[in-house]
């Protein structure tokens, strides 16, 4: 990656210095580093077939709105050169045939973005063996075939997002030995089939995002060793098998939000060792079977927010070394705190979110006792009593914990909370208490007023009479 890094500053450092100006549509651009820049501008392929001048000393090159249909051995006509950058995004290029880049062995980076790719035939990048970034993004790819990039040896990042691949071969990632980066992201995958990526052993980054993922293979992650995040948001995963993330031994980062998950299997994550960060957000979850999220003895952060609980039992959440924990929005009306001494005490945890769910009261003593250095509690928007929740909050205030009933989560926010849900209640009763008496008031006017016409009305008729 260091190679790859002090590469990309020697792009950005560019700065042009002198300007000379080939024949036809192209450029020369001399760097900081006195370096020829070639930028071609309207080009197509056959320009390039009978390009003449020496690029013995060019390092870049650039194409802006080409023609480049289809490349092929006979494109680039170029002699011997030492270019490590070649950008041809936005070329209309629709496919590369076999050793199509075979005359830019030193290529350290090809950017071949927003291009109407469909097809990339065997062998498209042979003789490329330095080349550390390749990125096909935003095109039309569809099938990834075997030993595609079996070639590009020294590959650090493979870029794949935003196309149409529905399919990817058992071998299609051969060869990619040294491969440290991978976006697979918005796609058309459904399945992450058995031993997908077992030739990547040493991934460290795996992007499968906003595909039509509904199953991963008990063995899809075989031989992935070294990944340390994997990011599987927006997709349609509805289920987890028991053991699916155990090859993952170093995995730090794992993130599933807005799939479908409605429950946690027993070992779900289990060999997860390493695991310090798990978001389970805006999925369907109701459901955390026993034992879920056993073998998580690293993680920091669980999140399961925007979810179906409707009840929690915290003695399912037995994390040693667990320190946040987000519940809020669903629909909680009731924590389940087991009283006994067998359940596992919550030390390490720190922050609890509870805001935007259905909580009229909970026995936050005994909360506490199993959660004895928590710092925070978020209980923004719940259903507590003015009683209930000056209890708590002088219990927890005593206790140097935090409690948030607003968003801003400062004391005098919380105080003035607690004076408006304490005030509203008192005018509840008092209104209450008001309307009857009012209603009494009247009742006794209107006897009053009856009383009166009567007795008026049987003096008149015994005047008359």
């Amino acid at each position: 990656m260091a190679r790859w890094f002090h590469s990309m500053v020697l792009i950005f450092i560019i700065q042009t210095t002198n300007l000379e100006t080939n024949k036809n549509t192209c450029q020369t651009h001399f760097s900081v580093l006195n370096w020829p820049q070639l930028t071609c501008t309207n080009v197509n392929s056959e320009y390039f077939q009978h390009f003449t001048s020496s690029l013995n000393r060019t390092h870049w090159i650039k194409c802006l709105n080409c023609t480049l249909n289809v490349i092929d051995e006979r494109t680039f006509g170029f002699t011997r050169n030492n270019v490590s950058f070649l950008e041809l995004q936005h070329c209309q290029v629709e496919a590369v045939k076999k050793f199509g880049f075979k005359i830019f062995f030193l290529l350290k980076l090809l950017n071949l973005r927003s291009n109407c790719i469909n097809y990339l035939e065997p062998k498209c990048f042979s003789n490329l063996k330095r080349l550390l970034h390749l990125d096909l993004s935003v095109n039309y790819l569809n099938i990834l075939t075997n030993n595609l990039f079996s070639d590009l040896v020294n590959l650090d990042i493979l870029n794949l997002n935003k196309n149409e691949i529905f399919y990817i071969q058992p071998y299609a990632f051969s060869g990619l030995i040294n491969l440290k980066y991978l976006y697979l992201s918005h796609n058309r995958l459904r399945k992450i089939e058995d031993r997908m990526f077992k030739d990547l052993q040493n991934l460290k980054i795996l992007y499968l995002e906003h595909n039509d993922i509904f199953e991963l293979h008990q063995h899809a992650f075989v031989n992935l060793k070294n990944l340390h995040y994997l990011y599987l948001n927006n997709n349609s995963i509805n289920y987890l098998v028991q053991y699916n993330f155990k090859p993952l031994n170093n995995l730090v980062d794992l993130q599933l939000r807005l799939n479908n998950l409605s429950e946690i299997q027993v070992s779900s994550f289990n060999g997860l060792k390493n695991l310090k960060f798990l978001y389970l957000g805006q999925n369907q979850i109701h459901t955390i079977k026993p034992y879920g999220f056993i073998g998580l003895d690293s993680l920091i952060i669980l999140d399961l927010g925007y979810n179906n609980f409707t009840e929690i039992e915290l003695n399912y959440f037995q994390i040693k070394n667990l320190h946040i924990l987000w519940l809020h929005s669903n629909f909680i009306k009731n924590i389940i705190i087991v009283n006994n001494n067998n359940a596992e005490v919550q030390n390490a945890l720190e922050v609890l979110d509870l805001s935007y769910n259905q909580l009229s009261e909970f026995n936050f003593k005994l909360l506490s006792s199993k959660m004895p250095n928590i710092k925070e509690i978020v209980l923004v928007n719940n259903s507590f009593s003015c009683d209930f929740f000056t209890n708590m909050y002088s219990y927890y205030e005593a206790n140097n914990v935090l409690v948030c009933a607003t968003q801003s989560c400062n004391s005098n926010s919380t105080e003035a909370y607690i004076d408006s849900l304490c005030f509203k209640t008192t005018t509840t009763d008092d209104t209450l208490t008001n309307v009857t008496d009012d209603f009494i008031s009247i009742n006794c006017a209107s006897n009053f007023k009856l009383y009166i016409c009567f007795r008026i009305a049987l003096f008149l008729i015994l005047f008359y009479c």
